[in-house]
């Protein structure tokens, strides 16, 4: 039988449970050490819970079906939520957010329905491969920051940023990565790196902060203590960075050290490493295996909040994420989270339909009967529940609504969207070129695209089909799904396909190894003597998994991808700007040249020998 938490139970006499006035406020924000210290002295336990959980509605469905509807607007179900359990935090999607209007509408209804303080109301806008506006400026993305190795861009990048995202009415980015990419195999992280050298990685993250932080939006680097070298995905599985105390201090750590003092918060990583931390746990299925570093009071306590002194905001990652979910308890796996030290718990809940209101209601149950039991998880929760007060006051957080009409007129505006184009065609990074670029076009040409995936050539013939109008030519443009990494194609079929074809395009996607079908292309087009470029459009490693390939460019993404929910969006700045650099009109005249140089070294498939080491690049001839 479900043990539902009475309403009652979460008042108190004295509480905060109504909303502070704005005006009020202000006069806190002055002096926000005492005014923080008097709220936590007047608060019940369950609201200084409220203020550590920050929860996700990506879907409602009032019948607890299996049925997914978008929660794009406030209901009284999840209204009463936040006045009920005094939640201090909220997380939006793609899924919440279909247009400007109805974002503005639903912040600001949030904020009306919060009791007590202003809710951070956050979102996950790296730019590039993860972005969550349906309808704003995305860019390129950090690695392609990276290419262009220019601070002043990733500057450009955070201040538009934080002007979209406030004036929307958001107030917490996370943002940005720090991870370094040192490991070429990395499924999650890859391009959302700035590079493979600390160094660079925390020279852009600052100047990213600097940007959007000419803004009311505060940021947190992730993932602590380094995401980098994994090769599996914390989404699905609970991976180990193997690396020894010193490397991690040389490499993982030294960007975090040098952005921490710029930062408002850090997230956490549901990472094992051993250096760090060798305590070993049994998981719900009896398997003995290490600490997640979000549940490891050595990593988060004793390294990052005692030993490297910082003093902001701790938040675990994404609580519902496998790596947690799949070896633990979710009611242990988040008391643990605070004891380790986590200030903020991301996402303990999907809020989805009544049912998942009363799971809430038995989380806090039962933290609540914990804490009572445990004096060291009662303090755990008083200071975070406190630092959380402070940072929303002494930041000066508004509930202030915002007016939709303003944010129309800012959010992917022209001149917006025309400096994220310009960034990112001073990123693509042409890495092989056997005098095949830029490919003279003549007045009609036939061109052959091959890609895994239907959207990602319908958007590639969107942008040929824009050169051909600039350049005045005709394009014949036949395109073709391929999974390259597999092996269905014959060489017959694939002699067939490239009849009468004038340039062959392979859009890659992250290849590893033994990429058959992608190799047969190439061997076909060789044989022909059919000029191809190979454009890799995700991660710029596919070049490793090659052979005998004439030219090639990397763009660093195609795809906005929220792994969570399956929900894809088409980055079309960075294959606009790759395409741009392939061609020269008739008349000799070119769209754009490739500026960019690798931020990262390719490196052969057994990981032993650079390629193309960081700082490569050509220029087109």
């Amino acid at each position: 039988m479900k043990k539902i938490i009475p309403a009652i139970f979460l008042f108190s006499a004295g509480s905060y449970a109504a909303a502070i006035p704005e005006a009020q406020l202000k006069e806190m924000w002055l002096s926000p050490k005492g005014a923080a210290e008097k709220i936590i002295a007047d608060m019940s336990l369950a609201e200084k819970l409220g203020q550590m959980l920050m929860i996700d509605i990506r879907s409602w469905d009032e019948n607890s079906s299996e049925s997914k509807t978008p929660f794009i607007e406030m209901n009284t179900h999840v209204s009463k939520m936040m006045t009920d359990y005094h939640l201090g935090s909220v997380i939006l999607f793609r899924e919440n957010l279909i247009n400007t209007p109805q974002t503005v509408e639903l912040i600001n209804n949030f904020q009306h329905a919060r009791t007590n303080l202003p809710l951070f109301i956050s979102t996950d806008q790296e730019g590039g491969y993860v972005t969550r506006l349906r309808v704003g400026t995305e860019m390129p993305g950090n690695m392609a920051l990276g290419a262009t190795g220019v601070s002043d861009l990733a500057k450009q990048a955070g201040n538009i940023h934080g002007y979209e995202l406030t004036s929307l009415g958001f107030n917490f980015n996370f943002g940005p990565v720090v991870d370094v990419n040192n490991n070429q195999n990395n499924p999650v992280i890859g391009v959302r790196s700035y590079s493979d050298d600390p160094i660079l990685v925390g020279k852009l993250a600052r100047s990213y902060i600097e940007g959007i932080h000419q803004y009311p939006v505060l940021t947190s680097l992730k993932h602590f203590p380094g995401h980098g070298n994994v090769a599996s995905d914390t989404h699905f599985a609970l991976p180990s960075v193997n690396t020894d105390k010193a490397s991690w201090q040389q490499t993982e750590l030294k960007p975090f050290v040098d952005v921490m003092p710029d930062t408002d918060a850090i997230m956490t990583a549901h990472v094992v490493v051993p250096a760090l931390d060798s305590t070993i746990l049994t998981n719900i299925k009896g398997e003995k295996i290490g600490t997640p570093a979000t549940l490891s009071k050595a990593i988060l306590t004793d390294t990052l909040r005692n030993q490297l002194k910082f003093d902001g905001l701790i938040l675990t990652d994404a609580m519902d994420m496998g790596a947690i979910t799949g070896n633990f308890d979710r009611h242990w796996s988040i008391k643990q989270a605070i004891l380790a030290g986590n200030d903020i718990v991301l996402m303990p809940i999907g809020i989805k339909d009544s049912a998942s209101i009363e799971q809430l209601g038995e989380l806090y149950a039962y933290l609540q009967a914990e804490a009572e039991k445990d004096p060291v998880l009662k303090q755990r929760i008083e200071d975070s529940a406190q630092r959380v007060i402070y940072t929303k006051l002494s930041k000066r957080i508004s509930p202030a609504p915002h007016d939709a009409a303003t944010a129309e007129r800012i959010v992917a505006s022209k001149a917006h969207k025309d400096l994220e184009n310009a960034i990112s065609e001073q990123a693509i990074t042409l890495i092989k070129n056997e005098q095949v670029l830029p490919y003279a076009l003549k007045p009609q040409n036939n061109i052959m695209v091959f890609s895994d995936e239907g959207p990602r050539n319908e958007l590639i013939n969107k942008h040929l089909g824009q050169i051909a109008n600039e350049l005045k030519v005709g394009l014949n443009v036949k395109d073709q799904v391929v999974k390259l990494d597999q092996d269905t194609l014959t060489t017959e079929e694939i002699e067939q396909q490239l009849q009468g074809q004038q340039l062959v395009i392979l859009a890659t996607y992250n290849l590893k190894l033994n990429p058959v079908n992608a190799q047969r292309i190439i061997d076909v087009a060789n044989k022909q003597n059919i000029p191809l470029v190979v454009i890799a459009t995700r991660n710029p490693y596919d070049i490793a998994y090659l052979s005998d390939v004439k030219a090639n460019i990397a763009i660093y993404g195609i795809t906005g991808f929220d792994v969570t929910n399956n929900v894809r969006n088409s980055l079309e700045t960075n294959i606009r700007s790759g395409l741009r650099t392939l061609f020269k009109g008739p008349t000799g005249d070119s769209l754009a040249t490739p500026h960019g140089k690798l931020p990262v070294d390719i490196k052969t498939p057994d990981n032993n020998n650079v390629l193309y080491p960081r700082g490569y690049g050509l220029t087109a001839l």
